[in-house]
């Protein structure tokens, strides 16, 4: 099988936890699998079996000759979607590659940091695209947890943002922009088939507490001056008046 199958082994000791990413048993060692790397799929060799040359080599052959079925780790598929559309391992041919719509991908890791921040943004931009009903024929607003679910897409890092537009599926265009509603609309609106885009409503800008604390000391300082003016009018005005009459009875 040279030039088709190359053979590695890896300390289990020190990275044994690699073994889930081939969705093997991580305290089963030895073990064995087959990664196909061009559509990262996995292929676990029965752990429940003994490891012998005739095992390995009937299952190399069936592997070499596309006799295996790979073996594919997702989460259930939801009953609903609301908002960002969950796509699992399972679902992700049919609401990612087989339509005729725009989609956005979201690869995280629940751990992620970066992930964390975007999500409330992310959540915001999927829900402007499914208030205008034309816009949300086109356009799928997605994300899938690539730690739970074997994805065929090379992931380096999270969040990692791909467009996969309507009838170029097989050429999905990395997002390396600024992860802003701005920049995510315009990344879907110029590089997705149908150009379709979005309004972006004007942020509200609200008081903060201790801005509107400092407006309120403020208005009252000004209250206080004015009260002030109006004593001191009231009080020249009466000595005013005193000293009239005090003219008036020297008269």
């Amino acid at each position: 099988y040279k030039g088709v199958v190359n053979f590695a082994t890896i300390d289990a000791k020190s990275f044994g936890a690699h073994a889930g990413n081939l969705n093997l048993k991580v305290d089963s060692f030895p073990a064995f699998a087959i990664q196909e790397i061009v559509k990262n799929q996995k292929f676990p060799f029965d752990q429940e079996k003994k490891i012998t040359l005739t095992e390995i080599t009937t299952f190399v052959k069936s592997f070499v000759d596309g006799k295996l079925e790979p073996s594919i780790k997702s989460e259930p598929i939801p009953e609903t979607q609301e908002g960002v559309t969950v796509v699992v391992a399972l679902n992700y041919d049919e609401v990612v590659i087989n339509n005729e719509k725009d989609v956005l991908l979201e690869f995280y890791a629940p751990w992620c940091g970066h992930c964390k921040s975007l999500a409330p943004k992310y959540d915001e931009l999927a829900a402007l695209y499914a208030a205008d009903a034309d816009v949300s024929s086109k356009v799928t607003i997605a994300k899938v947890d690539a730690t739970a679910n074997d994805v065929p897409d090379e992931i380096q890092g999270f969040p990692t943002i791909k467009l996969f537009p309507a009838g170029s599926k097989d050429a999905p265009i990395t997002y390396s922009g600024a992860r802003t509603l701005e920049d995510l609309v315009k990344f879907v609106a110029e590089n997705g088939k149908y150009k379709a885009s979005v309004v972006i409503p004007e942020p509200v800008v609200e008081e903060t507490k201790e801005e509107a604390k400092e407006a309120a000391e403020k208005v009252a300082e000004a209250v206080e001056e004015a009260t002030e003016a109006v004593k001191s009018e009231a009080a020249e005005a009466t000595d005013a008046a005193k000293e009239a009459v005090e003219d008036h009875d020297e008269l």
